[in-house]
């Protein structure tokens, strides 16, 4: 009983020591991430969806039609080529949505992923409290839907979001961060 307690203490430990090592972000990187920032003018291309846990996602799951490797609380969008941009003072994002509609009403086919552009409300970029990065905060309508959008910038160029909407189920979003460069 000992031997397997002992065993367990040990491989608490260990674990307990991976996790609570951490990312130092390079000066190089830190000031990459700071004029992105300054300019704002960035994109965040998402890699990974990860929606609300309802029913009908697991039944959607069950039956074999996400991407491979995909679960229903986190799904490869790697290939969709969705984003969330900051050019100047507007935002505009196209994102695939997985999720539940809460409200009835108009539906428009064409727009089922998360759809915006516009200039944001409440807007705010803050330094991470924990750690190195940014968090940018803002609100924005389209038609008649609302979206509060947080997302957390890191150095090492990755990107989470976290989106909410008036008329749909919360989504969370990870992805990789870049200055923008405009397609002529």
């Amino acid at each position: 009983m000992k031997t397997l307690f002992k065993s367990i203490a040990l491989v608490a430990i260990v674990f307990a020591a991976a996790c609570s090592s951490t990312y130092k972000a390079t000066p190089e990187e830190l000031a990459a991430l700071d004029q992105m920032v300054t300019d704002k003018h960035f994109e965040i291309r998402a890699t990974w969806a990860q929606p609300m846990a309802s029913q009908s996602l697991n039944s959607i799951a069950n039956a074999g039609l996400l991407p491979q490797g995909s679960t229903a609380s986190r799904i490869d969008i790697a290939g969709t080529g969705g984003y969330l941009r900051m050019v100047g003072d507007s935002v505009m994002a196209d994102l695939p949505y997985f999720g539940e509609r809460r409200m009835g009403g108009y539906y428009d086919p064409k727009q089922v992923g998360i759809k915006f552009k516009g200039i944001p409300k409440e807007y705010s970029m803050e330094p991470a409290t924990k750690g190195s990065g940014y968090v940018l905060k803002f609100k924005v309508n389209e038609g008649t839907e609302a979206y509060q959008v947080v997302a957390q910038l890191f150095p090492n160029r990755s990107a989470r979001i976290a989106m909410s909407s008036s008329h749909r189920t919360n989504i969370w979003y990870q992805g990789n961060l870049s200055p923008y460069e405009e397609k002529e």
